[in-house]
């Protein structure tokens, strides 16, 4: 039997793939621990940017495995595991130091949506239907992802989809900003993903760790540092050999080898 979250590296790009299809890819409990075991694994490896994809090209993540409500839902205790699961595999990727890419084929509903929020950047196809139907179940969502979703897409086109739980086409999701960008079919998206991870991979890393960091925390309404504060975090860079190497790449008119440090 097939791993339900498969992991690949291909290049400098990691890949994952939920990968129950006969099911649109829901998603167990236990899925979402090993999504974020996978996803931590990739972290702490040399790839330099990360793929989030579903199976087939039907789902990318159609929301937690609605059969397993009758135990994941039971009691408190098990609605807290099964909450904090999801949670927990979500900041997890929000919080990884590498660019983290969504390629949805097809549905990200319910809590494939949030996945799909957590992520830097979201590719579609012409086919993917997003949406988050909680108010269709009497659930609530929690307040770390509708702060992502609302950081993605602001907060009337958040409240849109949360008080409707309607289901947006691509078009749509692109003009509200829940997707950068839609491209015809399932290989199309396949394709793109890993090439849009590869022109991640060849920008500096410690410039994209900061650039993910600073814009995370604006979204989060941290209070901005002061100049000063500013400038002594900002000017680290020019400390590192990466911006040496970038100077030389420069001088020498060849494309920069960046190390992350």
């Amino acid at each position: 039997m097939e791993p339900l979250i498969i992991t690949e590296q291909r290049g400098m790009i990691g890949w994952i793939t939920i990968n129950r299809a006969e099911k649109r890819n829901a998603m167990s409990q236990e899925m979402w621990h090993e999504l974020r075991r996978a996803a931590l694994a990739f972290a702490s490896s040399d790839a330099r940017a990360l793929v989030i994809t579903g199976a087939g090209a039907k789902a990318f993540a159609s929301g937690a495995d609605i059969m397993e409500f009758g135990t994941t839902k039971g009691t408190p205790e098990a609605a807290r595991a099964s909450f904090l699961a999801v949670d927990d595999a979500c900041r997890a990727i929000a919080a990884l130091p590498i660019p983290v890419i969504a390629a949805i084929n097809g549905y990200a509903v319910g809590a494939g949506l949030e996945l799909a929020a957590s992520c830097d950047y979201r590719l579609g196809t012409e086919q993917a239907k997003l949406g988050i139907t909680a108010s269709k179940m009497g659930i609530t969502v929690g307040q770390g992802h509708i702060q992502r979703l609302t950081a993605v897409v602001g907060m009337s086109w958040s409240l849109d989809l949360l008080l409707t739980g309607r289901l947006v086409d691509a078009n749509e999701a692109l003009r509200m900003g829940l997707l950068h960008r839609v491209v015809a079919d399932h290989k199309a998206l396949l394709r793109e993903a890993q090439a849009l991870g590869e022109l991640f991979s060849e920008r500096a890393p410690l410039s994209l760790t900061w650039a993910k960091h600073v814009v995370q925390r604006i979204a989060s309404g941290a209070p901005l540092p002061t100049p000063e504060e500013d400038a002594r975090e900002a000017i680290q860079c020019f400390e590192t050999g990466d911006f040496l190497e970038a100077v030389q790449a420069f001088s020498e008119k060849r494309a920069p080898r960046f190390s992350g440090h």
